[in-house]
């Protein structure tokens, strides 16, 4: 065997083999230049830059909304209700009784129409408006049929409206007729007496239903026009509308009565007056399906302590709250009287507290009503002219709206003045505290049918702790004491 071929590359060693050099270039048959090959050592990378950390991102804002922004919104369609108009209405109520809350006219009235019109009458409220006298034009027809009505013994005059259409309709009813619709003119004298005895008998049927307190309205005459009516008013300034919607037969019309805001003023019962209680007791009549879930507490007070409210917070267990009236002695067992109260108690039942087995019981005598927000207080605001009707209810404090009252909006806080120096006054705040016997659970239904002469079991028996109350809210408990010949309330436990 030959020995290798030091020139031969091919019997190298395979580790030497590439530490030779590059082979002999070849051309290429096709004339293009081949493609040199470079060691891999002889490559040289290129330096890659280094990246800088990139900032943070900033917080991302909230999303758009979707859709329309959201802006207030406001009914500005709605008629302007001014302070003036909801007093004279509420004055209204007691003027027309037979009114019920669905607007139908009651059947006294509407029976009394069928008897003389031998057709079926309906009789219902469509609506209830305050006018200046200066703007009455618009809500009366020309021509027109206007009845004067004046109250006894108050010499400003009211009006009673009907259409002249319905007139024509009952008049031709009355007399036998069909009721046939008659053209728009003018009534006859004749026609005009005809009238005026329908509204007399309306009248009739109406006054038994009116409180013997209230004003009586008598038909006093006719006016032939608007000119006529108006100089009769004399110097009010405001007038209620009320217009009726008449059902007579298939016939429809409209009846407006106006009632000056004098007459108005008139009507104003008592609160202890019968006519409201016997109001009071058919609306609870009506809604008393409502008021069977409802519970509230019935309280027997028989005693009341005043002190501010800074003394209120020093109370601590075993302190003594001195009484001074205190209507019934139970830490000896004996009974007294009380004062049944439910709620803020504006009123409330006169009782006689007796014991029986051990047990206290409240007796009720008489009932004692307070002041409610349906006697009307500050109508002498109402004497000025008010203003224009359409400046009603706009801004101040005139209109019921909800708003705020300019007067308190303008009111600024000196920010340098702020401190706690006004603190110190709520300290005089004067707060009463109710001496409770008892309190029973009762539900609204219950309450309704209180009476006098009804016998109340309080639920609680001689010896037992009796409660301090702060506007209903039981504060404190405690045991009856005598020190120094004074009775008081010796705390023994805290609420909360």
């Amino acid at each position: 065997m030959s020995p290798p071929n030091p020139k031969d590359p091919r019997g190298a060693p395979l580790s030497e083999r590439t530490m030779m050099g590059p082979p002999p270039q070849r051309k290429s048959q096709f004339g293009v230049k081949p493609v040199e090959r470079v060691p891999v050592e002889n490559l040289v990378r290129k330096p890659q830059p280094v990246a800088e950390p990139a900032p943070s991102p900033p917080p991302a804002a909230p999303p758009a909304p979707t859709g329309r922004p959201w802006k207030p919104f406001r009914w500005s369609q709605l008629e302007k209700v001014s302070r003036l108009h909801g007093q004279l209405v509420r004055r209204l109520e007691w003027m027309l009784p037979n009114v019920t809350a669905t607007g139908e006219v009651s059947h006294s009235v509407q029976k009394r129409l069928r008897e003389l019109l031998e057709e079926e009458v309906h009789l219902t409220a469509d609506y209830v408006h305050v006018v200046p006298t200066r703007n009455l034009r618009r809500y009366v027809g020309d021509p027109t049929f206007l009845a004067v009505l004046a109250p006894q013994p108050n010499k400003t005059r009211g009006f009673l409206e009907i259409e002249l259409g319905l007139a024509h309709v009952a008049i031709d009813m009355l007399l036998g007729g069909a009721g046939e619709a008659i053209s728009l003119r003018p009534l006859t004298d004749i026609e005009e007496g005809v009238m005026t005895y329908v509204v007399l008998e309306t009248l009739k049927a109406l006054a038994p239903s009116l409180d013997p307190s209230l004003p009586k309205l008598r038909l006093e005459g006719v006016c032939r026009n608007f000119d006529d009516a108006v100089q009769l008013l004399g110097d009010e300034q405001h007038l209620a509308v009320v217009q009726l919607k008449a059902v007579f037969g298939t016939h429809t019309g409209y009846l407006r009565v106006f009632v000056p805001q004098a007459v108005l003023s008139l009507a104003n019962p008592p609160a202890d007056a019968a006519i409201r209680r016997a109001r009071r007791a058919a609306d609870a009549g009506a809604h008393v399906s409502r008021l069977r879930a409802v519970k509230v507490w019935l309280r027997a007070e028989i005693g009341t302590v005043q002190i501010s409210s800074a003394e209120l917070t020093q109370i601590r267990e075993r302190d003594v709250v001195l009484v001074d009236n205190l209507t019934a002695q139970p830490h000896k067992g004996e009974g007294g009287t009380a004062k049944v109260k439910i709620g803020a108690g504006n009123s409330w039942f006169d009782a006689e507290v007796v014991v029986e087995n051990n047990r206290f019981a409240a007796k009720l005598t008489a009932l004692v009503t307070g002041e409610r927000d349906g006697a009307d207080e500050g109508f002498e605001e109402l004497e000025g002219d008010g203003g224009d009707e359409e400046r009603l209810g706009e801004g101040g404090d005139d209109s019921t709206n909800p708003g705020t009252d300019p007067k308190v909006r303008d009111l600024k806080v000196d920010d340098t003045l702020k401190g706690s120096d006004g603190a110190e006054l709520l300290n005089d705040i004067p707060l009463q505290i109710a001496v409770e016997l008892a309190r029973v659970p009762v539900s609204a239904e219950e309450v309704v049918a209180l009476k006098v002469g009804q016998v109340i079991d309080l639920n609680r028996t001689v010896g037992e702790q009796i409660d301090l109350s702060v506007n209903g809210k039981i504060v404190a408990r405690g045991e009856l004491v005598e020190v120094d010949g004074n009775l008081g309330v010796r705390v023994v436990s805290l609420a909360g």
